[in-house]
């Protein structure tokens, strides 16, 4: 008898200490935890956080996220949950403690944290260290941003790299390694990564698609088979393109310019766009050390052939956008806002904004920009009293008067809330000794180009300006030069006698 209750204590003893470990097992707190409410499911994990279970850790980082509770955020954080201190740092408006937090988070190996660190530098270096280790843990938008950095920089062989990892969710990423590999002249590969693009639904890839399957590159003899175009044609504008991306550029351009309904009074023909053979024009970034964007024209120069065209454009590689004479460049980066500004310089509009002081004292000592008028108040006796300021010169003045006045009419007739223009100041002249005045107190798309405000009496004092020079070929300036610069006299007397 008494053996057998030994027995039987030892079983009940067995069973007690079996169901106590059940019900401290991890597994079974793991479970439990989920159909408690907080706190008291974070009391149930905290323990087994404590003896470092990775799966406790995470039940209660999410459980610190989900209830967006700052005690377990905390007590997580400390613990070494990356998770954890990631969304602390997000949902702080503490400087010092976001960066902390991202730091330690960075340091466990979060990617995200990783990212968001990187952002926070202002060394490159350090920059660069935070988001390529982000990247390499698979996280897309620094995988991305390494696309991106790598393809701006000199490292080629690295922004081929960045770009064919990011290119499977980043069209734009396929695309720009797309033209990496055309301008390479691999075809084959620059195929693939446009049609990437394009099942991403890119836009720009399309289109390129399309235009290669309809386009091929011409020579520089092209130019001279243009057909005239009708005497309507104050200005006859030919837009050329000098690799494949910026044929697309040239070619999205034409497109906006035929659907631009503030210039669709202008005077003004622009040709679909020619994609000429590779170094048909050699441009460069600093061309002839000016610091802007230009192009060699002597090799057109040289042809000595009548073009049909007033003035051309040159859509290139890089460098700053800007008009010479006749020809306008532009580069990559410029969007069509750009062309707008630089295409009102073609009729002879100056700047609004603060001109430097060389480039000022050019146009306000001229002073002959349809939107430029200038008001002295000195007299020429330099012991004279101060008279009445009158604005210079006074006829242009006068124009500006009359047509402010018919459109302000005009607005007072077409709308409950007309919009009055007068005469203004302008930055144009700042750093002279000119004061300079615009025909508008609004800004205008010619002191900032992305501003898309073009007023009536702009396009007014526009298309006036365009009539006044009407089918002027200002593209044989540039020539004459070129060839001259060249001292090739033959075909500069050429291009300066036409």
């Amino acid at each position: 008898m008494l053996s057998y209750l030994k027995v039987l204590v030892t079983i009940v003893i067995f069973s007690f200490v079996v169901y106590a470990d059940n019900c401290s097992s991890p597994a079974r707190i793991l479970t439990q935890h989920s159909g408690l409410q907080n706190p008291q499911a974070g009391y149930l994990l905290y323990p087994l956080v404590e003896r470092g279970n990775t799966e406790a850790m995470a039940a209660i980082t999410k459980l610190a996220i989900d209830t967006n509770d700052p005690y377990w955020l905390s007590l997580a954080g400390k613990h070494g949950s990356s998770g954890a201190l990631y969304y602390s740092a997000m949902r702080s408006q503490n400087p010092e403690k976001i960066k902390a937090w991202l730091e330690t988070s960075a340091n466990l190996g979060h990617a995200q944290s990783q990212f968001e660190l990187a952002l926070l530098q202002t060394d490159k270096s350090e920059k660069r260290r935070w988001m390529q280790k982000s990247a390499e843990a698979g996280y897309k938008p620094a995988i991305i941003s390494m696309a991106k950095y790598s393809f701006e920089s000199t490292d080629i062989s690295q922004a081929k790299v960045w770009l064919e990892k990011a290119a499977d969710f980043d069209a734009l990423s396929a695309f720009k390694l797309a033209n990496l590999h055309w301008k390479q002249e691999n075809k084959d590969a620059a195929m693939r990564f446009f049609n990437k693009a394009a099942e991403q639904n890119f836009g720009p890839a399309k289109t390129t698609l399309e235009l290669l399957q309809r386009n091929k590159t011409d020579s520089l003899e092209s130019l001279l088979n243009v057909a005239p175009q009708g005497p309507n044609c104050a200005q006859t504008i030919q837009f050329t393109a000098t690799s494949l991306v910026s044929f697309v550029q040239a070619t999205d351009f034409y497109k906006q310019f035929e659907k631009d309904k503030r210039l669709a009074g202008l005077p003004l023909c622009v040709l679909p766009p020619i994609w000429l053979e590779k170094n048909a024009f050699k441009c460069d970034a600093n061309f002839e050390n000016t610091g802007r964007l230009g192009c060699d024209l002597y090799p057109l120069s040289q042809l000595q052939t009548q073009l049909s065209f007033t003035h051309l454009i040159v859509f290139s590689e890089q460098g700053k956008a800007n008009v010479n004479n006749g020809v306008m460049y532009l580069d990559q980066s410029d969007t069509y806002s750009v062309f707008v500004h630089e295409l009102a310089h073609f009729a002879g509009f100056v700047d609004e904004y603060a001109l430097p002081e060389a480039l000022a004292n050019y146009h306000c000592g001229k002073n002959v920009a349809p939107n430029l008028i200038l008001k002295t108040i000195r007299d020429e006796k330099e012991d004279a009293p101060l008279t009445e300021s009158r604005y210079q010169p006074a006829s242009r003045a006068t124009i500006w008067e009359k047509a402010l006045n018919a459109h302000n009419q005009l607005q007072t007739l077409e709308s409950n809330n007309p919009v009055l223009h007068h005469i203004a100041r302008s930055r144009t002249c700042k750093n002279t000794e000119f004061e300079s005045f615009k025909p508008t107190q609004q800004m205008t798309f010619l002191e900032y180009h992305d501003v898309p405000n073009i007023p009536r009496v702009y396009r007014t004092l526009w298309r006036q300006a365009l009539l006044n020079r009407s089918q002027y070929p200002a593209i044989n300036d540039n020539l004459a030069i070129s060839a001259f610069t060249n001292k090739d006299d033959q075909a500069g007397v050429f291009w300066s006698d036409l």
